[in-house]
């Protein structure tokens, strides 16, 4: 299928070069605020859903790239939890992550255009997160969930081009 991950790299181990709360902090934010991992593997788990009967193909693009997500969660997560924090779910603002950070459209262009939107931002938090931690191994973590991220994005503008 022409949208499922591009990336033949491998995922890299999860370390740290040292315990480090406030890189944490940071990390929380992609992994559980409302630009997050968390956020994104319920979107698109609840698009999948919908969509399933009506746009096969297009639900099970959904499912495997909240699937990815899922991975992206668990590094961060595992992350957090070395540099010396609990991963739970909340954002860098201590505010808890709620179902209210999912937006629940039905319309499936307007699915694809959210999708779009959420990516970008997601890519963008992700550049400026990399850009200010200083540790060789959340980088090259942060670069490996880029490339799926870029791969996402790519898809859901492929997806809503052929809507058209």
């Amino acid at each position: 299928m022409k949208c499922l991950s591009k990336s033949k790299l491998p995922y890299p181990e999860i370390k740290i070069e040292e315990k480090n709360e406030w890189y944490a902090n940071l990390l929380f934010e992609d992994y559980a605020g409302k630009t997050s991992e968390t956020t994104a593997i319920f979107l698109y788990t609840f698009q999948h859903i919908i969509k399933e009967n009506k746009h096969e193909n297009i639900a099970k693009i959904l499912k495997e790239i909240s699937i990815t997500e899922m991975r992206h969660l668990e590094m961060l997560g595992e992350t957090i939890f070395l540099l010396g924090c609990n991963p739970v779910f909340k954002s860098n603002s201590n505010n808890f992550w709620n179902a209210s950070n999912v937006n629940y459209s039905y319309n499936l262009k307007d699915m694809l255009i959210i999708d779009i939107v959420s990516e970008q931002k997601a890519i963008n938090q992700y550049i400026k997160h990399k850009n200010t931690i200083n540790d060789k191994y959340i980088k090259n973590m942060i670069n490996r969930i880029l490339d799926d991220e870029f791969d996402h994005l790519e898809c859901f503008k492929y997806l809503y081009g052929t809507l058209k």
